[in-house]
């Protein structure tokens, strides 16, 4: 009942926020989808994520010539922080039905190569009625087709056997240099004490029986999941992946969504 009646009021405030701008012609996602991604309608917030998820890429070397997958899509913040900038073309993943509908809806008509799909991927936190599970989801793209892949917290939601299968599928969607862009909550000596110590943004005090991860949600173990360090640098070496640059966040000591990001890119064989 409680979320109903929520639900009910962030629709009120869209039509409210709709009235306020109804002559502003920038492309803007509904409030209660800014407050169902980013708890808040605020647009300078919106406005900041964008920027934040393209200055990400463009600090790892993205040029305007490039393809990218953005895998988490949301209400396509990447997309429109890169509108004007990109013109080698966008693919934007997401589970969240409304999300992407609206993304098609009103991104990709006015910028075509800005594409979105929908993935009906199980997830006990959102979306518990999908069609297909994550560890056995085959992204639909060729082989070798992008150039760069970000994850904006979309790891920190899922669990390990998925996690390893999404990181193989991103070894067969690079191609050769490219990159992929991934943010953790990873567990390390120093992260770990944080944890165990109380400091940390979440408290990840459930550990999984895999024994490589902890969860801050038993009943939902996809709410938030922290792992660890040394089976995230496993799995991407296996993959055929190496770590080319690691900013560790500081959510371990109290500060909010400040998470790890990872940067990895294709093995390079060495010359015969």
């Amino acid at each position: 009942m409680g979320r109903l009646f929520r639900g009910a009021a962030y629709r009120g405030i869209t039509l409210i926020d709709r009235i306020a701008r109804w002559r502003d012609d920038a492309i803007l996602p509904p409030a209660h989808l800014r407050i169902y991604y980013y708890r808040t309608w605020d647009r300078k917030r919106f406005a900041r994520a964008c920027e934040d998820a393209r200055t990400e890429l463009m600090l790892q070397g993205l040029q305007p010539e490039h393809r990218v997958l953005d895998v988490g899509s949301g209400i396509g913040n990447l997309a429109l922080g890169l509108v004007g900038y990109l013109r080698g073309g966008y693919d934007g993943v997401e589970i969240h039905r409304e999300a992407v509908e609206w993304c098609q809806r009103e991104i990709t008509p006015r910028h075509p190569q800005f594409r979105f799909h929908r993935a009906d991927i199980v997830s006990r936190a959102y979306n518990p009625r999908g069609g297909v599970s994550a560890n056995g989801y085959r992204f639909p793209f060729h082989d070798h087709s992008f150039d760069f892949i970000l994850l904006a917290s979309v790891f920190t939601h899922m669990l390990p056997d998925e996690v390893e299968h999404y990181v193989t599928e991103i070894s067969r969607l690079l191609k050769p240099g490219g990159v992929c862009v991934a943010s953790y909550f990873l567990l390390n000596d120093e992260s770990r004490a944080g944890v165990e110590a109380g400091r940390s943004f979440m408290t990840f005090h459930v550990p999984h029986t895999s024994g490589v991860c902890r969860l801050h949600n038993e009943a939902v173990p996809e709410a938030a999941v922290a792992f660890e360090e040394t089976f995230v640098r496993a799995i991407h070496q296996r993959a055929g992946l190496r770590v080319r640059d690691l900013r560790r966040g500081k959510w371990w000591s109290g500060v909010a969504h400040d998470q790890d990001v990872l940067a990895v890119t294709p093995n390079v064989s060495p010359p015969s």
